[in-house]
């Protein structure tokens, strides 16, 4: 193979990890977090216009706003909660929620963290029905729920255990500082189907259906597979000096 051939290849080498890298991102990139599109319907209680429970829901990508919690004149004895009202009926399978100990202003401190809560949804605000659950989620400084789509209205959020110490009162303060809910993505088929055909699975989904937190987050994402392109060219160029020398 002559100097000419190599460096075709390299470039036909290149131009398939970068379309492997569009082809992961574009999907991820594709979601749609519809919390920053919801109102908030009502919540239990906060602790201040600074630490709002709109705070939850805004575009915050450094995690510096937060919805705090603490009120127990409001709500004695009940668990903390919270509303979003996405207007009408979405249809959603992934939900992603920042506690206290990512936020910028708590940073690594977990005293303000909920390791136990769960998220219900319900089209009338009447009938609930629950979509996953977490309980002795301390670990976790981000919460990553993946489930079986579901379509409702109305998503409450209920935190039964507010921090790590399950001996705490039900009612201690909480901080957290993002939620999102990520719009589901129906699959394309192969054959040509008529969208009135396509059927919404039944919103009552058990929390076993619940899988564990994954890793597919886009900023993940990207610096794996410009490292997997990086290292690509970097053997690349060792191999076509070796070659080249042994000429």
């Amino acid at each position: 193979m002559n100097t000419k051939h190599k460096k075709i290849a390299v470039i036909c080498f290149l131009i398939i990890m970068l379309a492997m890298l569009f082809a992961v991102l574009f999907p991820v990139a594709a979601k749609n977090n519809i919390a920053l599109e919801c109102e908030i319907d009502s919540f239990c209680g906060e602790a201040g216009e600074s630490k709002s429970a709109r705070m939850l829901v805004d575009v915050d990508p450094n995690y510096e706003t937060k919805w705090e919690v603490s009120d127990e004149i409001t709500h004695p004895g009940e668990p903390h909660w919270i509303i979003l009202d996405f207007g009408t009926e979405k249809t959603f399978d992934s939900i992603k929620l920042v506690k206290a100990s990512q936020g910028t202003e708590d940073f690594g401190k977990t005293e303000l963290d909920a390791s136990g809560f769960r998220f219900e949804v319900s089209s009338d605000k009447k009938s609930w029905v629950q979509i996953c659950e977490a309980t002795d989620d301390g670990e976790n400084d981000i919460y990553d729920g993946n489930f079986t789509p579901v379509t409702a209205r109305y998503l409450k959020l209920v935190i039964t255990q507010p921090e790590r110490d399950e001996n705490v009162n039900i009612n201690q303060a909480v901080r957290l500082y993002d939620l999102k809910v990520y719009e589901y993505i129906a699959p394309v088929e192969e054959d040509e189907t008529d969208e009135n055909d396509l059927e919404i699975d039944d919103p009552a989904v058990p929390s076993a259906n619940l899988t564990a937190p994954d890793n597919s987050d886009s900023v993940l994402i990207i610096l794996f597979l410009l490292f997997a392109v990086i290292s690509a060219i970097v053997i690349s160029r060792i191999f076509l000096n070796r070659r080249s020398r042994s000429v």
